[in-house]
């Protein structure tokens, strides 16, 4: 959340954010992102991790840490879920912004990303 504030009141400052892929659903973190990428018009960078503390699989309510190759082989499946979501679930003229008509989007141009895994 501070990322969009610090954005606001800089023009050359980029942001680099650490987000796991282990535990948090693609869907948020592209929409978080997405998001940030607009408000920073650009600027901001993903440190993309794997989980491995034991803490952090106890607070997303798991009992022990998902063993190392499993986490990487979700972390590629993560990634090419989180393209889709961000490169191919609007096309580049679906957002229309029409204050006139209250449209924000234009749903046909809003495509599902059919990922099976």
């Amino acid at each position: 959340m501070l990322i969009s504030a610090m954005a606001a009141v800089t023009t050359s400052l980029s942001f680099g954010i650490t987000a796991s892929t282990s535990y948090e659903h693609p869907y948020a973190v592209a929409r978080k992102f997405s998001t940030l990428d607009h408000l920073t018009r650009g600027r901001v960078g993903w440190n993309v991790v794997t989980s491995f503390l034991e803490s952090a699989a106890k607070a997303y309510g798991y009992q022990e840490t998902i063993p190392h190759d499993e986490r990487y082989i979700r972390a590629d499946e993560y990634m090419d879920v989180f393209y889709k979501f961000l490169e191919g679930s609007w096309r580049d003229d679906a957002c229309v912004q029409d204050v006139n008509t209250g449209k924000y989007s234009i749903p046909e141009k809003v495509r599902r990303i059919e990922h099976d895994g």
